[in-house]
């Protein structure tokens, strides 16, 4: 293939478009009834966008065609880009709406998204935020394609199988600890449990996949110790501490919502026997947008909420004196 020329200037979004299509029919044939064109114009439009990019996009099979690594590789990027057009062109047909589709974790949800909405609605009260709780794994995804213009998360794992943070702009806002919390009536709230204690109580967590139940997971097959019953799933850390306090469950959850939380459901931190490590929050935003007014709105809220001092840690409630010293015993 020859190196990109000047043919990038002359493509047009429906070129841009062919990708996308190809991997969701793999026939020239279905595309080009998808686009009302005839198969040798859309040949003819895939040579055109390979001749831009300079390398193939496309490989033939025995029945139909199919996306090559290098298609692949821009694919993500072009879906981005087909959704930006359609943002404009809904800008364009609306000026004074201004709108910001923003993803979250339920860890983030809890603090540091409120405090910096609140703020950037102040610096721009016309604009619309559509908000999105999601996984990890689906905020890092959707930002990369374009579905979402920002997201406030904890980076993924390295082993999640997303994509890079190439074309990525990453800020820290946060952090945060996940602690073992109960009932303070709970029989392991004044103790510190070893694996098989909490292995034999049940637990309200949130569903497979997430941070917290990953956590968890990892911790029992290290202490090699089955897993614990989960009876009730739940995406919401207020919900679960709420659970904690009536059902007389165990959980996990941010330390700065038990600080706030805690006191007034009757709750304890429980002493973990592994080591709590403060998670790093992040906003996240691609950086073709870095000029776009809206974005650098945002960015200076979080900037704003991460300069603020941090909250106080959760403390597990003393001890009776008496209690104490049977324990110690």
């Amino acid at each position: 293939m020859s190196r990109p020329t000047a043919r990038v200037a002359q493509l047009r979004l429906r070129d841009l478009m062919l990708l996308d299509l190809i991997d969701t029919h793999r026939s020239l044939r279905r595309v080009a009834e998808e686009l009302h064109l005839t198969q040798p114009a859309v040949t003819q439009a895939l040579q055109g966008l390979e001749q831009a990019f300079g390398v193939r996009l496309v490989e033939r099979e025995r029945r139909g065609v199919r996306l090559a690594p290098a298609g692949r590789a821009a694919l993500t990027h072009l879906r981005a880009a087909g959704r930006e057009v359609k943002a404009a062109l809904a800008l364009a047909a609306a000026p004074q709406r201004v709108q910001l589709r923003l993803g979250c974790s339920p860890m983030s949800a809890l603090k540091a998204v409120p405090l910096a909405l609140a703020r950037l609605r102040a610096a721009m009260p016309d604009v619309q935020v559509l908000l999105c709780e999601l996984s990890v794994p689906d905020l890092w995804s959707q930002l990369h394609e374009g579905r979402l213009d920002a997201i406030v998360s904890r980076t993924h794992a390295p082993d999640a199988g997303l994509a890079s943070h190439e074309g990525l702009r990453i800020e820290w806002v946060d952090s945060e600890t996940l602690v073992l919390v109960a009932s303070r009536k709970h029989p392991l709230a004044r103790r510190r449990p070893k694996a098989e204690q909490l292995q034999a109580h049940r637990w309200v967590l949130p569903p497979r996949g997430s941070l917290a139940r990953r956590m968890i997971d990892d911790w029992f097959t290290q202490a090699q110790q089955p897993l614990p019953e989960v009876c009730i799933e739940s995406t919401s850390f207020v919900t679960n501490l709420r659970l904690a306090a009536s059902c007389g469950l165990l959980t996990l959850a941010p330390q700065s919502v038990v600080a706030s939380e805690g006191q007034a459901l009757g709750l304890a931190v429980v002493p973990a026997p592994w080591d709590e490590r403060r998670g790093d929050i992040v906003l996240a935003t691609r950086a073709s947008r870095e000029d776009d007014p809206l974005i650098q709105a945002l960015r200076e809220a979080f900037a704003y909420q991460a300069a603020r001092p941090a909250p106080a840690p959760a403390q597990t409630p003393r001890k009776a004196p008496r209690e104490a010293a049977l324990m110690a015993r």
